[in-house]
Parts: structure tokens; sequence; C-alpha cells
């Protein structure tokens, strides 16, 4: 059987770092056929190209397009993302692409329908639901173990792009229009949060600019002055009806933290999902009143009581943002349902505009879109 072939548009950053050593990765394990890279800065495929042993290089999305890749890889600037996919799907690909799926919810709509017609696989990161332990803490969530949940608090801040000591490339379409923290960081606990709760109904926000004017620190662009267009600081708050709300911080103003990531509060207990490597992926809070126990419960993988210790099993190689893309290969080969689908995504999407819209208008804002609940595999 041939393996999907898959072209990449868009060679900045997150592909230098990520996608393209880890799709390379995947085609010398023989998952997936990478075949070709596209991006407009002259001589960047090219060598990016010779670099990773990819057959084909373009200066343009639409010179791959004509290509025989069967999966585009969209990592161009967000604020492209939607005309991308859109070309993507008319040219007969499959698409995934980085988040948010579109900076529009008009060309997110217009996505989940033009793939619908098409009969083609759109999937739109972020890919945190195709990560293990986030996968066993809904399996935990669904299943009550710690009761019904009422309140989430999220954390989704970092110190921007241009305060990051290893981002390589220019960072100042990250404070232009249509960019910010909230696009670039909010959307990840956003999945992981209406993807355990389901779609959320209502948002309140406040969002601004803190830090008008800030320096690139390293990288190609160190030194550059950037006048920061979209807001820096975003805090929400999410209703998902019967009383059940979240809380999420999406900034770039936290130069570092040591609070939790996530917390899922229920009635009956509390579930952390780890902050660094070094904590225990999941921490799950019990309290037993009637036997006067109280504390917090480090759940084990495999049994650590043997006489015999067992031998270490393989370690699973790291979560990485190329996940997803594997991911994507095993739905396209029947492997495992889609979890990253473009209706979540354009859920999603609503909820980031309709923040906007909160902290413009001093208001409450409805959220209309829904979406199925992802389907776990196993």
């Amino acid at each position: 059987m041939s393996k999907l072939r898959i072209g990449v548009v868009g060679c900045g950053d997150v592909a230098q770092h990520t996608y393209l050593p880890g799709l390379a990765r995947l085609h010398r394990e023989g998952v997936l056929d990478f075949v070709a890279v596209a991006d407009s800065v002259e001589g960047r495929a090219a060598a990016l190209a010779e670099k990773y042993a990819v057959p084909r290089a373009f200066l343009s999305a639409e010179a791959l397009l004509q290509s025989d890749a069967d999966l585009v890889v969209n990592l161009t600037p967000m604020q492209a993302h939607a005309e991308i996919t859109l070309a993507a799907l008319a040219a007969g690909k499959h698409v995934y692409t980085e988040k948010p799926i579109a900076t529009a919810l008009d060309d997110a709509q217009a996505i989940v329908a033009a793939a619908r017609s098409a009969g083609l696989m759109v999937g739109a990161a972020p890919a945190l639901l195709t990560h293990p332990d986030i996968q066993q803490t809904l399996r935990w969530l669904w299943a009550d173990v710690i009761g019904r949940v009422c309140f989430v608090r999220a954390r989704a801040s970092n110190p921007g792009p241009d305060r990051i000591t290893d981002f390589l490339t220019d960072p100042a379409w990250f404070h232009k229009t249509g960019g910010g923290p909230l696009f670039d960081l909010g959307i990840y606990p956003l999945h992981v949060i209406t993807g355990a709760l389901g779609p959320a109904r209502c948002v309140t926000a406040f969002s601004g600019i803190a830090l008008p004017e800030r320096t690139v620190v390293s990288g190609a662009a160190k030194g550059k002055t950037i006048r920061v267009e979209s807001d820096d600081n975003t805090h929400l708050l999410l209703d998902f009806g019967d009383a059940a709300y979240a809380s999420i911080d999406a900034t770039y103003c936290v130069l570092s933290s040591q609070g939790p990531r996530m917390e899922f509060y229920g009635a009956d207990g509390v579930m952390n999902l780890a902050s660094t490597a070094d904590e225990p992926p999941v921490l799950i809070f019990r309290a037993d009143d009637a036997h006067g126990l109280r504390g917090w419960v480090t759940p084990e993988k495999v049994y650590r009581g043997r006489v015999n210790p067992p031998r270490r099993p393989p370690e699973p190689p790291a979560y990485s943002l190329v996940n997803g893309v594997a991911h994507m290969v095993d739905a396209l080969e029947g492997r495992s349902p889609l979890l990253l689908t473009a209706e979540h995504a354009a859920h999603v999407l609503e909820i980031l505009l309709a923040v906007q819209q909160s902290a413009r208008e001093g208001r409450a804002v409805e959220i209309n879109s829904t979406f199925a609940r992802p389907a776990l595999a196993g």
C-alpha cells in the first residue's frame, strides 16, 4: 500500500523548529512520504528541502498545490490559513492546518462546507487532544472520577515570541492585527476544555495592549523594535451552562509561572494537569470525609508492587506539534477517528472572536456553534 504523500506550505519558525524535522523522522519510519515544501521567501524552501531530503521545493503555495501531495500541511501565518486551506481543498487535497483554522468565522464555515462537499478531510491544530495524558484526563472526567465539573482554570500565557530566547525568525507578525496571544496561545486550553465539557454557550472577557512597544531579544530580528497592534493581555470567562465555568488567561505578559497549567474542579475532587516535565502528568485530589482521608493521588500507569520489578517499557516518542499530522494520517488510513475536526476548530474560533467582541463592547457574548464530542479510540 502506498504511503500518503505530504506537502508543507510555509517554512517559518514553527516549521523549522518542529514540523520539518518531525515529518522527516516520520518519513524515515515509513509513516508517510514527505514529498514537497513551499515558502515565499526566496531560497528558504530549497535550503530546507536539501537539509531534510525532500524531493521538491516551491516558491509558492500554488505550485505545491499542483504537485502529487495528498495531504497539505498549512504552516503559513495565521492570517493566511483560510486562503491556503480553501485553495488546497479546491485542488483536491486533504489539509492539516496549524491553528487557528481561520481568523474570520465565515472562512471557517466555508472550510467546513468545502471539505464536506468535496469529501475531503480537514484536521486543525492544536493537537493536544491526541496527547495520551490529555486523552486519559478526558476519560476520567467523562467517567465522573471527580464528579460534576463546576469550574476549570487554565493558563495559556508566555513572554511573547519577541522575548523567547530560542525564537529564530522575525516575530513581528505575531503582534500585527489578527495575531496576538489569544489566537496563538489561548486556543490550546480552549480546545482541551471544550473537548472535555462540550460547546461553550457564552463568553465574557477583558483584553488590551499592556506593552505597546517590544524589542526582539534573539534570532534574525534581534534588536528590532515592534509596535504592538494586537492585544497582548487577554483574560476570559466561559459559561458552559448549568453554572459550569472556565477561566483562561492568554497573554504575552508572563515571563514565568509556578501556577497550575490546568485544573478541573469537580463536586467530588480536583484534577491537575502538569506544568513541567518533572511533575506527574495528572494529579487527582479526593476527599473521603467519612474515613478522614483527604489528599492528592498520583495515578500509576503500571502496578509498582511486584517482588521482581518488571522491565522498563519502551518510552513513547516525545509529544510534539507534528503528532497532529501523524494522527491525521492515521485518520485518513482508517486507524483512528479524527479528533481534531474542523467543526471543533470553527467553534473555538467563534469563541476567540467573541472574546474580542466582549472586551470591545463590555458585555457577555453568546456562542452559537456546536460540534460533536471527540471520539477517543479504545
